[in-house]
């Protein structure tokens, strides 16, 4: 409460036992500190952590779990560049991947919650899921939408998306796909 002395009648003010106990509950029972971190860890989508972000993803309907295709193991000198990387670099190669699922970050699951936020809002032209892409990508490099005139499009992009990132864009099928247009993605990166 913000006047506990409005509260307590006028000849028990001076009581401290009285007194003492009220301003206890009154500390105890404050929901200003909670309501502030429940503002910061659950409601606003920028902060949120955790539990938050699944209330978020249950709320725009995307799962935290994602299918992840990297290709990177643990490889020689003598071994091609693209797919085998040195130690402490990638994992060791056993012949297939015992599963493809991901548990996201809080920091990719909160990209895939804007970009299935935005596409639910999104009327599924060129410049409305060019805006989603400026802004999912944003400070990253260039990424935009070309429409081909052909009933395709292709996503564009001019950096290297993380392995979240390509399954965020290919897996997730939150992006914007007009009905009856076909997708594909081109990575245009400069070397």
């Amino acid at each position: 409460m913000e006047n506990i002395s409005q509260t307590i009648l006028s000849q028990y003010a001076n009581s401290p036992a009285l007194c003492g106990i009220i301003d206890a509950w009154n500390q105890a029972l404050d929901p200003a500190t909670l309501i502030d971190q429940w503002y910061a860890l659950v409601w606003n989508v920028k902060t949120a952590q955790g539990y938050g972000l699944d209330v978020w993803g249950r709320i725009v309907g995307v799962s935290r779990v994602l299918s992840i295709e990297s290709v990177d193991y643990l490889g020689w000198r003598e071994a091609n560049d693209l797919t085998e990387e040195g130690f402490d670099q990638a994992p060791w190669y056993s012949g297939s991947d015992a599963t493809s699922n991901y548990r996201l970050s809080d920091d990719g699951y909160r990209q895939l919650i804007y970009a299935k936020a935005f596409a639910n809002i999104s009327d599924g032209s060129v410049l409305s899921i060019n805006t989603i892409l400026t802004t999912l990508f944003a400070g990253q490099g260039d990424a935009y939408v070309r429409d081909n005139g052909d009933m395709t499009m292709t996503y564009v992009f001019s950096f290297v998306p993380t392995d979240v990132q390509v399954s965020i864009i290919q897996n997730s099928g939150v992006l914007p796909r007009p009905a009856g247009v076909g997708i594909s993605y081109s990575i245009e990166a400069a070397s």
